[in-house]
């Protein structure tokens, strides 16, 4: 998406199971800031009914690391994870998104000194009012 001009936004609908996969999620997330992406992520999975117990096990644990990938690249690319569920259904989830696209603001800054070409560096944005929801990537990498 590098290439692509203008804001950009990907939206990620899966259950974040990964098997065998060459990419790590580290490379994906420095993947997507390079570009300049926000991602979106949709955690959608059904309860599988296992009849073994060690199925079930498996099944626990591929799901909350699943749940965690797919919460950490929507939060380091200034994103946002939703889950689909009863209470929030795909609708609703799709909603939400476009609000949040619609309602963002892009800041940039210079910074005072040239910095490494290629490094990533960590920045940091607040608020004065806390009523306010900051959602914000956790750094750059300097061109």
């Amino acid at each position: 998406m590098r290439k692509q001009k203008g804001r950009k936004a990907f939206i990620i609908l899966s259950d974040g199971v990964s098997f065998r996969d060459k990419t790590t999620i580290g490379t994906a997330i420095e993947f997507a800031q390079r570009a300049d992406t926000i991602i979106f992520t949709i955690r959608y999975s059904g309860h599988n009914p296992f009849y073994r117990p060690g199925r079930v096990i498996i099944e626990g644990i591929t799901s909350e690391a699943g749940k965690h990938a797919l919460e950490r690249m929507a939060a380091e690319t200034g994103g946002a994870a939703f889950q689909v569920s009863k209470d929030e259904p795909i609708e609703k989830v799709f909603s939400e998104i476009e609000e949040s696209l619609r309602n963002q603001y892009s800041i940039g800054y210079t910074p005072d000194r040239m910095n490494e070409i290629g490094k990533f560096h960590k920045i940091k944005l607040t608020v004065k009012n806390r009523a306010l929801t900051v959602r914000t990537r956790d750094g750059y990498y300097s061109q």
